[in-house]
């Protein structure tokens, strides 16, 4: 399980004690810092690299969107504020999710699995890890046969177990795998080594007919 590296920064002393007490609670955060400013959450980031920050936005002296702005290696932020007057700036800067206080673990817990999800698919030479229920499941990619969009989920189907069905992009997805898995349609991805026949406008994976659409045709080298 990848562990994201994570700090606070929250003016409001109950607000840092109540986010610290909720990362401790989910295994996949590691609380490096919790801080009272930006202006501290810029001198620890001077020397330590985090991967995502839960960050008030009004604070004295430097607020949290503005330091977001102007941060050069700008890691993932959530915004925590009691005020719904900056989410759309917070998302103009690609924030993670905006949490309104009083934040509850509910609301908190689906603001980081959302980070969780997308996060990360890790590619070495020969497998993959996705999330399946809140685990880092590995997947050989000899043992992947194809993969199906359904809306923001993707369902692999294997060789050696039953499908997996994990919450992430079908865009992400594709640009992490390597050349030898053609996208064929809107809401297909296959392993070229798993094809078994093909037809004019289908291809057969395992034992499977799956509808190449004629605008990625051209991608897939069958012949005529």
């Amino acid at each position: 399980m990848k562990k994201w590296k994570c700090v606070i920064a929250d003016d409001e002393p109950l607000a840092r004690e109540l986010i610290s007490d909720y990362t401790d609670k989910v295994p996949f955060l590691e609380l490096k810092g919790v801080f009272k400013d930006a202006w501290e959450v810029r001198e620890f980031l001077k020397s330590n690299k985090v991967d995502l920050l839960f960050l008030d936005i009004e604070m004295p002296g430097l607020d949290g969107l503005t330091f977001i702005k102007s941060n050069p290696t700008r890691p993932k932020v959530i915004f925590i504020t009691a005020h719904r007057k900056y989410a759309v700036d917070a998302f103009e800067v690609k924030a993670i999710d905006y949490l309104l206080k009083p934040i509850s673990f509910e609301r908190f817990l689906k603001a980081v699995n959302e980070l969780d999800n997308e996060a990360e698919i890790k590619q070495t030479k020969d497998h993959i890890f996705i999330t399946h229920e809140r685990q880092q499941v590995k997947l050989m990619l000899s043992d992947i046969k194809y993969i199906e969009a359904r809306g923001d989920y993707l369902k692999f189907y294997l060789e050696s177990l039953k499908p997996i069905l994990t919450k992430m992009t079908l865009k992400t997805l594709i640009e992490e795998l390597p050349e030898s898995f053609i996208q064929i349609h809107r809401s297909f991805v296959i392993n070229q080594d798993k094809i078994m026949a093909y037809q004019k406008e289908k291809v057969k994976v395992g034992e499977d007919w799956l509808t190449i659409s004629r605008s990625f045709k051209k991608d897939l080298n069958l012949g005529d």
